[in-house]
C-alpha cells in the first residue's frame, strides 16, 4: 500500500491538473497489488512507476470520453492470454460504466507481460 501511494505522490507531483483522478487510480493499482500477490508475483518499483503513470492516464481518457486507436488483434499473441485477462479484469471493475476497449487492455497487458516474464520468463 505504501508503494501504491509513493507512486501517486511522485507521479501528482508532475502532474497536478491529474489530482482529481487520484481515487481512481489508487483503487485499480490496489486491484494490480492483489492480483500480482494472489500469483506471487513481484513488481518492481519501475514497473509500478510506469503503471501507474498508464492508469492515471486511462482514468483521464474515461473521464473525458477519450479513446486511443484500435491496435491491431495480431498484437495479443506476443502477450500471454493470461496478462490480457487480467488487464480487461482491473480496468473494467473500478466501473461500470468505463468501458475499457481491447486497445486499453493491450497497453495495460504490456506491462503485465513484461513483468511476467521477467519472473517466469517469456512466453
Amino acid at each position: 500500500m505504501q508503494m501504491i501511494d509513493d507512486i501517486l505522490k511522485e507521479l501528482t507531483e508532475t502532474k497536478s491538473d491529474y489530482l482529481s483522478e487520484i481515487s481512481e487510480t489508487k483503487q485499480i493499482l490496489q486491484k494490480i497489488e492483489e492480483e500480482f500477490r494472489l500469483m506471487e508475483i513481484h513488481i518492481p518499483r519501475d514497473r509500478w512507476l510506469a503503471i501507474g503513470a498508464h492508469v492515471l492516464a486511462f482514468v483521464r481518457r474515461m473521464t473525458n470520453g477519450e479513446r486511443l486507436p484500435v491496435i491491431e488483434a495480431e498484437l495479443f499473441a506476443e502477450i500471454h492470454p493470461d496478462m490480457v485477462t487480467l488487464s480487461h479484469k482491473v480496468l473494467s471493475e473500478e466501473k461500470s460504466a468505463w468501458q475499457a476497449d481491447d486497445t486499453e487492455a493491450f497497453l495495460l497487458a504490456v506491462h503485465f507481460e513484461a513483468i511476467r516474464a521477467m519472473q517466469m520468463g517469456p512466453l
